[in-house]
């Protein structure tokens, strides 16, 4: 299961301490499915004032430590606090985050961590952090969400709405040129699935040719947005299908929004 025991124990016993304005985010989010293709190594908690991180880390920190862990602390700042949590063999890194709170949907309910980020605010921000860094565990995560929950192109057009600084194209060609990997590149990632380079390399290749040419084909003037069916679930939209005109385009805003319908 790519969110080991322990993870699941941590998460677990902070959720009481998790709220709409801190909560689980990050690639713990994107990997908690049981078919994801590695485990996390560390576990993110998001905030939406700056003014938060150092209170919830520290309260974060005091209720472990009540219950028999090891705290840690590798980074304390303003914005970002970083502690590696211990019991016996077991070892995890918590980060603790200020992140902008303009995103797509709200924060969620869940009864395995308190409160979590949105998969797909989880998975558009994934995809920005990919296109800004060269890191094999955003490779094989955008790889995941390309073959399992939108495709690279969706997510790319969508990033852009939170970002006015990028467009989709720029986001694709930006990952495209950092997604140069050997396997030793691999090694201090714990996969849940065996090295397979060639296979990844091909998928990627497809996934990068298919989102250039979504981002040449959409209207230029929805740029930013989600596409959502009749159930309000993400798409891969397909501008020449007849369906195209009913997905409902769904923008981002502070803090989130579930679409409204209307008569």
């Amino acid at each position: 299961m790519p969110l080991t025991p322990f993870q699941q124990e941590l998460l677990k016993l902070l959720s009481a301490n998790r709220t709409p304005d801190s909560f689980v985010a990050g690639g713990t989010v994107l990997n908690a499915a049981p078919d994801s293709l590695r485990y996390s190594k560390d576990l993110d908690i998001f905030h939406d004032a700056q003014e938060s991180v150092r209170e919830c880390a520290e309260r974060d920190a005091e209720t472990l430590r009540r219950h028999g862990y090891n705290v840690e602390w590798i980074r304390r700042f303003d914005t970002f606090h970083r502690g590696r949590v211990a019991r016996q063999e077991n070892q995890v890194l918590l980060e603790w985050s200020f992140d902008s709170a303009f995103r797509f949907f709200p924060v969620e309910a869940d009864p395995a961590c308190g409160y979590r980020l949105n998969f797909f605010d989880a998975a558009t921000n994934k995809v920005l952090a990919f296109m800004g860094r060269v890191e094999p565990r955003d490779y094989l995560d955008t790889l995941q969400l390309h073959q399992h929950h939108l495709s690279l192109g969706a997510l790319a057009w969508a990033a852009a709405g939170k970002d006015p600084g990028v467009n989709p194209v720029f986001i694709v060609e930006q990952a495209k040129r950092n997604a140069h990997y050997r396997p030793e590149d691999f090694s201090k990632i714990n996969l849940a699935v065996p090295l397979d380079l060639a296979g990844w390399s091909y998928q990627w290749r497809e996934a990068v040719e298919q989102a250039l040419a979504l981002a040449v084909a959409l209207p230029a003037e929805e740029v930013g947005c989600l596409y959502l069916n009749e159930q309000n679930i993400p798409v891969t939209p397909d501008p020449a299908s007849p369906d195209f005109a009913k997905l409902r385009r769904h923008f981002g805003s502070v803090r989130g929004a579930w679409p409204v319908v209307r008569e």
